[in-house]
């Protein structure tokens, strides 16, 4: 075990897994809490990211948590399938869902959004942090909601493997580390590659896709 700054007792070891690659990620459409199907890419990412956790879980008891959207449902049958357990065992959780742009949910991108929303995006770039889309989250709101997720796990014995998205996992890491929140936005989000959080330090496993 080590001690947090608060001085709490950590145990807890985590596999934080983002689902595979999306028809809209290859695309460059914002997903949000809108949804696409895995790719062919996505699907061996998932395969990839199963058999490397299959290897370092090696037959020991662990929890499946997942957030309830269509492209991590898709991600967590394929990891499960590849640990040799049951649908059924994934334990889904709202409070890891993507964060949400609101009205702009499956916008086509990024320089899209600049182009059409010209104020809306001087506001983002001077606060992205705090910053919401119409009827959205903004990155705070999204840790407040991921806080206790992280929390419940402290003092957990047991792996749980994490299968959720870009924004949601990098929020995670920057809440395990404490970070401060510019560090935390400044995370990546890969999808051939995943991260094990513990003793109070995070290691990224990257994974060969065939």
């Amino acid at each position: 075990m080590y001690q947090d700054k608060l001085g709490t007792q950590v145990s807890q070891t985590i596999y934080l897994v983002r689902h595979g690659e999306t028809v809209w990620n290859r695309q460059g459409r914002l997903q949000g809490q809108s949804d696409s199907p895995l790719t062919l890419l996505g699907i061996c990412q998932a395969e990839a990211i199963g058999e490397a956790l299959r290897s370092r879980l090696d037959g020991q008891p662990f929890e499946i948590h997942a957030s309830p959207l269509g492209r991590t449902r898709q991600t967590a049958a394929i990891i499960t399938d590849m640990l040799g357990r049951d649908y059924m065992s994934i334990e889904f959780d709202d409070r890891l869902m993507e964060i949400t742009l609101g009205d702009r949910d499956g916008y086509a991108g990024w320089k899209a959004m600049a182009r059409d929303f010209p104020e809306d995006w001087k506001r983002q770039q001077a606060d992205p942090w705090h910053y919401a889309h119409p009827n959205g989250e903004s990155s705070q709101m999204v840790k407040d909601r991921l806080t206790p997720v992280l929390a419940e796990r402290r003092g957990h014995d047991i792996p749980t493997v994490i299968i959720a998205h870009g924004v949601v996992n990098k929020i995670l890491r920057g809440l395990y580390l404490e970070l401060s929140n510019e560090a935390t936005y400044a995370l990546d989000r890969p999808q051939d590659a995943f991260h094990h959080l513990s003793a109070g330090s995070i290691e990224t496993i990257e994974v060969e896709v065939e």
